[in-house]
């Protein structure tokens, strides 16, 4: 059974969302549910929501995105009302 995971990420306006939405997709089994971001000066900010069969796939998805230069921060969001 697949879960959703949330994700807060900022990133620079100079990244392009497609980079962020491949990571995620390069996973198998991951898929995007929800996209929200918007634009705070010289940086992107939003949220992500994606299902994942196991946490497994989540703690990979999640060093991906982290381990790239071009996002300045990543968290997990426990608590959906953020979104």
């Amino acid at each position: 059974m697949s879960k959703i995971f949330f994700l807060k990420i900022i990133y620079r306006n100079a990244v392009s969302l497609h980079k962020i939405t491949s990571i995620v997709e390069s996973v198998k089994g991951a898929k995007i549910k929800h996209l929200n971001f918007i634009s705070k000066g010289r940086e992107f900010v939003g949220v992500i929501a994606f299902e994942a069969s196991q946490l497994i796939d989540f703690e990979q998805i999640f060093n991906l995105i982290r381990g790239s230069h071009d996002i300045s921060e990543v968290e997990q969001i426990t608590d959906t009302g953020f979104c």
